[in-house]
């Protein structure tokens, strides 16, 4: 099975850094990442909803990728990578909770 490399592009980068505060990224990958809805809506209220609407059509793409279990992912941005059925889980489960995030805070 091939690894596909995915970049993660901004805003939804961004939001991703902002929700940065149990640990860093380069450390923890996507544990270091709240999910916590009052934390990605304050990003949301910061960054006004054309970035918001940007970023949720950003992680739609992402999920797509991920979901496809034709190949493996990684990102270094997110130091994470699908070894198997509980990292894709893993990581579908965190991209989940910022799509519930950002469509709460999302006023467009």
């Amino acid at each position: 099975m091939a690894d596909v490399s995915v970049e993660i592009p901004s805003p939804l980068s961004n939001c991703i850094v902002f929700c940065e505060l149990v640990c860093v990224r380069e450390c923890c990958g996507i544990d270091a990442v709240s999910t916590d809805p009052t934390v990605i809506e304050a990003w949301c209220r910061q960054v006004g909803p054309i970035a918001v609407a940007k970023a949720r059509r950003q992680l739609a793409q992402l999920i797509d990728v991920v979901e496809d279990r034709s190949h493996r992912v990684t990102s270094t941005f997110l130091n994470h990578r699908t070894r198997d059925y509980t990292g894709r889980r893993q990581l579908l489960d965190f991209l989940s909770a910022l799509e519930a995030g950002l469509a709460a805070g999302d006023t467009s």
